[in-house]
């Protein structure tokens, strides 16, 4: 509730000193290094969209920022979770629907993960997502829209993000995975 009023006076307030003040708490409030442990009961409890996106923009900032000192099983524990509400809200029609902002943006978290893990610390990454789209329709499209993402950074983006080495490694893997 507190985080949806912070939210909604951030996007709503006409006052710019306010906006202002409510943004560097925003700021402050993300760059925390425990902040991404707050986003599961965010995504869970709040209703509104705004409050959401931030709450997914939070754990991108720690998947961005912090990936590599994070321990193993909270590496572990945060690829899990994003895949499982991913699973959840690509799983029918109805929920793709209405979680699209979201969808988009866990798969984007998703992708950033999967520069840092995949393929050395998650080798079957393109196994197991092509056994999970047999599932049902919307995930295999959602699955489908993941790969898009993941080829698009590998081959038309990362060279800004990645050292030279790990790209052509991304590379030869997408490439074997489809042979």
């Amino acid at each position: 509730a507190f985080l949806d009023q912070v939210v909604t006076a951030m996007y709503n307030s006409q006052n710019e000193v306010q906006r202002k003040q409510i943004n560097a708490f925003m700021t402050t409030f993300q760059e925390h290094p425990q902040a991404w442990t707050r986003v599961d009961a965010i995504l869970e409890q709040t209703q509104l969209d705004l409050s959401k996106f931030f709450a997914l923009a939070t754990l991108e900032h720690c998947v961005k920022s912090r990936w590599k000192v994070l321990p193993a099983e909270q590496r572990e524990a945060i690829k899990s979770y994003i895949v499982s509400v991913i699973v959840r809200y690509s799983s029918d029609e109805a929920t793709l629907l209405r979680t699209k902002v979201q969808l988009s943006k866990l798969n984007l978290i998703l992708v950033q993960i999967l520069k840092q893990e995949w393929p050395h610390n998650w080798k079957d990454f393109i196994p197991q997502i092509v056994e999970s789209g047999k599932t049902n329709e919307t995930l295999c499209g959602n699955n489908m829209q993941i790969l898009r993402l993941l080829s698009e950074e590998v081959f038309e983006f990362s060279l800004r993000q990645l050292t030279s080495k790990k790209v052509e490694t991304l590379k030869e893997s997408l490439t074997q995975e489809f042979q």
